[in-house]
């Protein structure tokens, strides 16, 4: 009995590796075909011409404190319930050319 059931193993052994044989045969001759062609287009231009007209005036901020006197720019400033135009009355002072509120002279 037991040479029967090893000649059935060897013949279902030889009939699996033949059924075998064949399929790898067939997936050995597909030919495959890949295309990886890649193109890349890098060319940039970035246009950083920055044209700034600056006055004199420009260096200066509305409100701020320069050398113990205050900008307030070309425009009259309101003090103690009157109006005073740009560097007309006591409380201007100039400075190069430009008006500053003068603080020793009217204090805030």
């Amino acid at each position: 009995m037991l040479k029967k059931l090893a000649l059935a193993l060897s013949i279902a052994a030889a009939l699996g590796i033949a059924a075998a044989g064949p399929a790898v045969a067939k997936d050995e001759k597909k030919t495959v075909h890949v295309n990886k062609n890649v193109h890349v287009n890098k060319n940039v231009h970035v246009n950083k011409n920055v044209h700034v007209n600056r006055t004199v005036h420009d260096r200066y901020v509305v409100g701020h404190t320069y050398n113990g006197h205050i900008w307030y720019g070309h425009r009259r400033h309101y003090w103690h319930g009157r109006w005073y135009d740009y560097g007309v009355g006591p409380c201007w002072i100039n400075i190069g050319g430009d008006w500053f509120w003068n603080i020793a002279a009217c204090p805030i």
